[in-house]
């Protein structure tokens, strides 16, 4: 096989992964419409346990320019008995990217949680769901950002 015909290929996998990539973070654009929610124990009890308590569940970016990178903090309390350990942060696009303490969060202590959004390539509503995993009663925990991207120069 010649080095050309090498490069061809190489250059054309290449553009097949960051197509995949870019068409799988825009099935997420505004798709979901599911509220975002906290899991609660029902009828279980949680005495022992950490349990993680979000000051909100919502950030709503309003209208962004569309390139924009902007940041959202999320407050969190353990209102549980044991210490709080977050396992994971999961976003359901690559443009939203979330930074966390994985330090053991002790009873009655607060901790933040960062999502940077980055609007790069984004254009109308958006919606992105952050689902944040723990040892907490409420393992799961799902968090969601808003914006309304205008790309009009």
């Amino acid at each position: 096989m010649r080095m050309s015909d090498m490069k061809q290929m190489i250059q054309g996998a290449t553009l097949l992964v960051m197509l995949l990539l870019v068409l799988s973070c825009a099935r997420q654009n505004g798709s979901q419409s599911r509220e975002s929610q906290i899991s609660e124990e029902s009828g279980q009890d949680v005495q022992g346990k950490p349990v993680m308590q979000f000051d909100t569940l919502i950030h709503d970016f309003g209208t962004i320019i569309e390139g924009e990178r902007v940041v959202c903090y999320f407050d969190y309390k353990n209102s549980g008995e044991e210490d709080l350990l977050i396992t994971a942060v999961e976003a359901t696009c690559g443009c939203t990217t979330p930074d966390w303490s994985s330090a053991p969060l002790g009873p009655g202590m607060s901790e933040t949680l960062e999502i940077i959004f980055d609007a790069s390539g984004r254009s109308g509503e958006q919606r992105k769901l952050v689902t944040v995993k723990s040892n907490a009663s409420n393992q799961l925990v799902q968090l969601t950002i808003r914006a309304n991207v205008n790309n009009n120069n």
